[in-house]
């Protein structure tokens, strides 16, 4: 399956990042060669994601308080979002499926924070935000195929994951995965979309892998309120387990996803679906 082209923007502020010769400046430099990329970055340092009590007003300020792994993190997420919003595809709706995308992310990023291990953690926001891109790479390439497992999931009953193997001989996590393994995204990436479902069997970031599945079930399922969620929490035991989690968080959770979902979509479409 042909795919697309890697993110230029991020694989040269990767390779500034990892260069120990360069600098913040450095940086700054290749984000500024896009203007809109660098207002959105301004934007997302600004928002209560971050809750700075000051306003951060120039780029490398932002990259001074963010630091460079995280602005790696929202320079990745925002083009990611640039080049995949508006890819054209008959078998969903967008917009719904950046939302749930979203609140992937938030998810991820809010349970992270209770982890026992939460600070060696990595990339887990925009790890969530794009878990399910190969969704979209499959669907735009094989729409026949991908709406003939989407018939065999309803009708049989099964996971799609399931279906799409019996139907194709793989899965959407998997083309996730070989897509980030093609753009030379940082292995944790790879290592959650190729691990989904599965962290206890997983040797490279099992934590992650377990949150990344965690947040896709939370978000996929449409949770909305503490009733909804407390339907779904036998399902999740085996995860919350595997990270430590205690059910009884997953409320106060939920309440901050809701809480950032709006100014983060907002800040990261703008109008785009």
């Amino acid at each position: 399956m042909q795919l697309a082209s890697p993110p230029e923007i991020f694989l040269q502020v990767s390779e500034v990042i990892e260069d120990p010769t360069k600098s913040n400046r450095d940086v700054e430099r290749i984000i500024l060669h896009d203007p809109a990329l660098a207002a959105r970055l301004l934007r997302l340092a600004n928002s209560a994601y971050y809750g700075f009590p000051r306003q951060i007003a120039s780029l490398s300020r932002a990259i001074s308080i963010i630091g460079l792994q995280e602005l790696r993190d929202l320079v990745l997420s925002t083009v990611m979002v640039e080049r995949f919003s508006r890819l054209p595809n008959q078998l969903m709706d967008m917009r719904e499926f950046w939302r749930a995308s979203v609140r992937c992310a938030l998810w991820a990023k809010y349970l992270g924070r209770r982890q026992p291990q939460a600070k060696t953690l990595r990339s887990v926001f925009v790890c969530g935000l794009l878990h399910e891109i190969g969704r979209l790479v499959v669907y735009a390439k094989i729409p026949e195929l991908a709406r003939a497992a989407i018939l065999l999931s309803e009708a049989e009953g099964i996971e799609e994951i399931q279906a799409e193997r019996a139907t194709y001989g793989f899965d959407h996590y998997q083309v996730g995965a070989e897509l980030a393994h093609r753009w030379r995204l940082p292995e944790v990436f790879v290592a959650t979309l190729k691990g989904h479902g599965t962290p206890s069997e997983t040797s490279a970031f099992p934590r992650e892998t377990a949150l990344m599945t965690l947040a896709s079930r939370l978000s996929l399922a449409e949770i909305a309120s503490p009733e909804r969620l407390e339907e779904t929490l036998p399902e999740l035991s085996s995860l919350l387990d595997f990270l430590g989690l205690k059910a009884h968080l997953l409320p106060e959770v939920l309440a901050e996803v809701e809480s950032q979902f709006e100014e983060i979509f907002h800040l990261l479409f703008d109008g785009r679906v």
